[in-house]
């Protein structure tokens, strides 16, 4: 699969077949491309799991990760080379240790997300002046593609569901009406294409 092999896809379903007059560029189909690969990263998360070395911030308990390529934190997983790194519960730590953040520093026993931030958390005890590692999962943003590149991080049978986005972003564009029912349509077909979950039925 290429993001050209998707295009044509996309234009043979609606019938946009005349080179000299197509709808869209392949330049503009390309950047709906890949803005179709980051929603389905929202809608199947899984198949963009990764790991990853994280050097924490000396003296702080409040960490965030910085990979480039990172969307969302998903766990930590274990001081690199070392122990397994625990979730803790918030409320239980802050009743029972209100000053637990300014306990002395130490390697990393426990972590917790920070609520609706998808990037930065807590560690417990803060983390100590000497370097500490930690082994951290998270989604990783799809990487970016060009028109031939082959793409290499998601399944083939993707193909027919990412041309669907193609057609979606295609109508919502043309269309003077945002919520064109065509654009809806399309983009029904392409989550239920991505996720193999039909679309629970309106009306």
């Amino acid at each position: 699969m290429t993001p050209q092999s998707v295009i044509n896809v996309a234009r043979d379903i609606v019938n946009d077949t005349d080179s000299a007059f197509y709808r869209q560029s392949n330049d503009e189909l390309v950047r709906y491309f890949n803005l179709g690969l980051k929603e389905a990263s929202v809608l199947m998360p899984n198949h963009f799991k990764t790991t990853g070395d994280f050097a924490c911030t000396a003296g702080a308990t409040e960490q965030a990760v910085t990979f480039t390529d990172a969307q969302e934190l998903l766990g930590v997983i274990r001081i690199k080379n070392g122990k397994a790194v625990h979730i803790m519960d918030m409320e239980a730590i802050q009743r029972f240790n209100p000053d637990w953040a300014s306990d002395a520093a130490g390697s990393a026993q426990n972590w917790a997300k920070i609520p609706n931030e998808k990037l930065r958390f807590y560690i417990y005890p803060k983390a100590p002046v000497e370097m500490q590692v930690l082994e951290v999962s998270y989604i990783r943003n799809p990487q970016e593609y060009a028109l031939n590149d082959v793409v290499d991080d998601v399944p083939a049978t993707w193909e027919s569901g990412l041309a669907w986005y193609l057609i979606h972003m295609t109508e919502m564009k043309d269309d003077e009406h945002v919520n064109s029912s065509r654009g809806i349509a399309a983009y029904k077909r392409f989550t239920e294409s991505i996720t193999g979950v039909p679309s629970p039925a309106q009306g």
